[in-house]
Formats: structure tokens, sequence, C-alpha cells
């Protein structure tokens, strides 16, 4: 896999999908409250505050509103994210396959939500961000984990069909980065998504620029046969289950 056309193709779809994100990240604002309940009820200490692939920045906006005395950095490698952003609010344009970006400061807070699974060995990634906090602070990153879409991976196997969803991380490699002691959470949530049919559930997935992905195009008689063979539930949608991990670990 060449790295750098990965990298641009992922940034390519989610400038397309800017402007559209906010209106279909339901999961992504889902888990962004659930990021904002622990820091309601953790000690924060003074320093930079990042949002690390802030897209549109919700995240940010939120722990801003909570904490109106604090900033949220906004870190993002879409110029059409970070431009839907509020005015005035600080944003970064930077890789974060690159690590941090420079500063002299002291950090106490790294938030990432949605975002550790688009990058290159993202374990390693992971243990960078940890690295550069100071002691005492904190880290917080959701993610979807490799038990994410049993209904999509199922309906491929039965039918024959190419699996072209995302390869997610398993919580034991990012956790593993870390010392028994400095994690506070490592828990695994179940998020239900149910869509009128297989397309709806593919348009949204796009809105959000989240298909990246090193598979083949699906065929019409491809797609026409996962619509058919999804398992329904008794309305006769189609669901899309997520497993997301939330990981928080603090620097002694």
């Amino acid at each position: 896999m060449d790295i750098i056309k990965w990298n641009n193709k992922i940034k390519n779809n989610f400038n397309k999908a800017a402007t559209d994100y906010s209106n279909y990240s339901v999961i992504q604002k889902y888990f962004a409250r659930e990021i904002i309940s622990i820091l309601k009820n953790s000690d924060l200490k003074r320093g930079n505050w990042y949002d690390l692939g802030s897209g549109p920045g919700f995240l940010a906006d939120q722990i801003e509103i909570e904490f109106p005395q604090r900033n949220c950095k906004r870190v993002d490698f879409c110029k059409n994210m970070l431009a839907m952003n509020r005015k005035n609010t600080e944003q970064i344009l930077w890789d974060l396959n690159k690590g941090l970006p420079p500063t002299n400061e002291e950090t106490s807070l790294i938030v990432s939500n949605f975002c550790i699974h688009w990058l290159y060995k993202p374990e390693k990634i992971i243990k960078n961000w940890f690295l550069n906090l100071i002691h005492g602070g904190i880290l917080i990153v959701t993610y979807p984990t490799e038990n994410s879409f049993p209904e999509w991976k199922e309906t491929c196997k039965r039918n024959n069909i190419e699996y072209s969803g995302m390869n997610f991380p398993r919580p034991e490699i990012l956790q593993n980065s870390f010392l028994s002691e400095e994690i506070i959470e490592a828990s695994n949530y179940l998020y239900r998504e149910n869509f009128p049919d297989i397309f709806k559930l593919f348009r949204n997935i796009i809105n959000v620029g989240a298909h990246t992905t090193l598979s083949q195009r699906k065929t019409v008689r491809e797609l026409k046969l996962m619509q058919k063979r999804w398992p329904k539930d008794i309305h006769n949608n189609v669901n899309l289950t997520w497993e997301i991990n939330i990981l928080v670990v603090k620097k002694l």
C-alpha cells in the first residue's frame, strides 16, 4: 500500500464531505457527548488542550462551552473541515501521521473522536500523543473496533462478496502502548444504526467522507444481492452495528 496515496485519498474524501459532515455524523456526536461527560469528572490540569482530527469542531465547541475559561485547539489535515469551524477558534492544519503540531507550551489534555483508525500505525501515534502530555495530563480517544459491522461482514461472507469496509483496530493493540495503572478506562460500547436499505446506509458513510477503501467498487448486481440478503429487523430496516472503544489514559 502506498501510504502517501492512501493518506491523500482519505483527505480528499473528507474534504469533499465537509459541508455535509455535521448533518450526518450522528454517532460521532453521540460519543463526543460521552467524552464531555468524562471530562466533567476528571481532574484537568493547566496547559494546552487539543482536539485531534477535530473535523468541523463540534467536540471542541462543546469543550469550550463546558469549560469557558479554556481554549481547545482544533487540529485536522482537511482544510475544508477546519473552514466549517466557528470563526475566531484556534485551528491548525496538520497531518497527525507526523505526530503532534510543534509547540513550546505544555499539553495537559488531548481528545480525539473517530480519528485514530485513519492514521498509519495508530498504536505508535497514540503513544506519541501520550508522551507529549505533562504529568497528570489526560488522553481520551474513541474509535471503532475490529468487531464493528458484523451484519455487513456476514452478508459479504455468505454471498461470496468482498467486504469493502474499514478494518478497524484491535483495542488490545492500542492498550498495549500503556501501563495498566495509566489506563483509567478502556470500555467497549455497542451502537446500532438503522436505515431503510443498504443504499441509504452506504450513502451515509459517503456523506461523512468515511468511504475510503482498498477494495474494488461494488457492482450493481452485488449491491442488489447485499440488499436482498442483508438481515432485516421487524420494520424491514437494515442495521449497522458499531463497537466503539473509549480509551482514557492518564500520565502519572
